[in-house]
């Protein structure tokens, strides 16, 4: 059984790390119990308490949990809330196709594009969550994403080279997490498709300009 860690802020597994960890978890009904049991527990905790004020102890008595327990699977209360919240991030970009991503690059037409991208902001329990995660964990979530936006982009790119691409994906990525974090806290005043379209129109013309321009190929 691998355990889902964090070092020093910045996520301890891959994409594929995660994926197999899943696969054991959905294999081994026990494992899944206990997790979903220390998962329930952060939420119901967090319904009352700041993130910053729960320790892994608290976890463990609100899901009835030895500390060793906690411990066999997750290696801090950070890592717990990153695995809570993973799949909101790891999932955004699974269903995007060259299809879409080639239409809207040519036309900036992106009804398929925010249709494909699965943001679900309705569930008031998971927003909290992932607005926690943004604070709390955010170098890991940041991580997290641009391995989960190159996993899809950088097989349908086919102006811009594995430097470019990742430069451009960690600008973007960067950009749309700040975003999602003021859209959350209330900051910033506009409609969840909005929040979408903002993002994906600066990506475009980044893309753009990178290629017009020959900029990022430029760097040393």
């Amino acid at each position: 059984m691998s355990t889902v860690s964090l070092s020093s802020g910045i996520i301890g597994v891959r994409m594929s790390d995660m994926n197999e960890d899943l696969t054991e978890t959905q294999l081994d009904p026990r494992i899944r119990r206990t997790r979903m049991l220390l998962q329930s527990a952060l939420g119901t905790l967090l319904e009352s308490k700041s993130f910053s004020d729960i320790t892994i102890t608290d976890i463990c008595n609100q899901a009835d949990i030895a500390r060793i327990t906690f411990y066999q699977h997750y290696d801090s209360k950070e890592a717990l809330l990153l695995a809570e919240v993973a799949d909101f991030f790891t999932s955004m970009y699974q269903a995007v196709d060259q299809d879409m991503l080639d239409h809207f690059f040519a036309t900036g037409e992106m009804g398929a594009l925010v249709s494909a991208q699965q943001i679900d902001l309705a569930d008031p329990n998971r927003v909290r969550l992932v607005g926690v995660a943004l604070q709390y964990a955010s170098s890991a979530v940041r991580e997290l994403t641009i391995a989960s936006f190159l996993e899809t982009y950088s097989q349908h790119e086919t102006e811009l080279d594995e430097q470019e691409i990742l430069v451009l994906a960690t600008f973007y990525v960067g950009g749309m997490l700040t975003l999602l974090e003021q859209f959350l806290n209330g900051r910033l005043p506009i409609s969840p498709l909005a929040f979408q379209a903002v993002p994906l129109t600066l990506l475009r013309l980044l893309r753009q300009g990178a290629i017009q321009s020959g900029i990022l190929s430029d760097l040393p």
